[in-house]
């Protein structure tokens, strides 16, 4: 039985569908699972989540670069925008890690603090048009699952129509060498909200604090080992009332 519950982890399971456990072990753990209907529905969900994946991607295209991207102007006394761009960019990291050094001191691995990854994130993917997400509102219940394997945790998109937003979808992001997630939500006038979720490191439960810089406004929290922040170019109460929500649908 020891041995069972040494082979039989989610973490083994997923490395299973995805072909990277070693001969023996993978063996053994086709072994069990085939004589077990909930791990063989399990694994069949995460085919079924890897063939869904490929098909997305598969459709993807390339796409030129936007012309945003492009740098072609320089300023008055030939100081290229880029070099602006990038002061301006260190200043707003600047401003967010002084909030996030109170208490968010990471080790073991380079991980920006949570709110600096958070606000990067958002920054990124609010403007866009065509592709906020990856996987669209549409397919939540697949979103959700998808997610939830990738961090090896139960994740799904919080319901923040009462606070007057609805999912648009969601996306996998790099934390470090770890997967995070982030959800995007959008009111009726076109107001983004962002819940971006990775590994707190710290299974220390805290309470919500909150940094701003730049217009943009992040209430953080950790809870059971996940650590979630919410972002918006909102106020702190309307921003504390949407993680309010999330965090009652996390701990019903």
């Amino acid at each position: 039985m020891n041995q069972r519950n040494q082979i039989v982890t989610e973490n083994n399971l997923q490395k299973f569908v995805d072909g990277e456990l070693s001969e023996a072990k993978a063996g053994m753990l086709a072994e069990i699972v085939a004589g077990d209907e909930t791990l063989k529905k399990k694994v069949h969900e995460y085919r079924e989540i890897n063939r869904r994946l490929l098909e997305i991607y598969a459709e993807k295209q390339p796409e030129p670069l936007p012309a945003r991207f492009s740098i072609v102007v320089s300023g008055r006394n030939g100081l290229p925008v880029l070099r602006v761009a990038v002061s301006v960019l260190w200043l707003f990291v600047g401003g967010l890690i002084g909030y996030a050094l109170q208490g968010q001191l990471e080790s073991g691995e380079f991980v920006r603090p949570l709110p600096v990854e958070a606000a990067f994130a958002h920054a990124v993917y609010v403007p866009e048009v065509r592709h906020p997400v990856e996987v669209n509102a549409s397919e939540q219940e697949h979103l959700n699952a998808w997610l939830s394997k990738r961090l090896a945790r139960p994740i799904a998109a919080p319901d923040l129509r009462a606070a007057g937003y609805a999912l648009i979808g969601g996306r996998l992001l790099p934390d470090a060498h770890r997967p995070a997630a982030q959800f995007m939500f959008e009111d009726a006038t076109g107001q983004r909200i962002t819940l971006y979720i990775r590994h707190g490191r710290d299974a220390r439960a805290s309470s919500f604090s909150y940094a701003e810089s730049n217009g943009l406004g992040i209430v953080y929290w950790v809870d059971n080992g996940l650590a979630y922040a919410l972002t918006a170019a909102a106020d702190k109460t309307t921003l504390t009332e949407a993680a309010q929500i999330v965090y009652r649908e996390v701990n019903p």
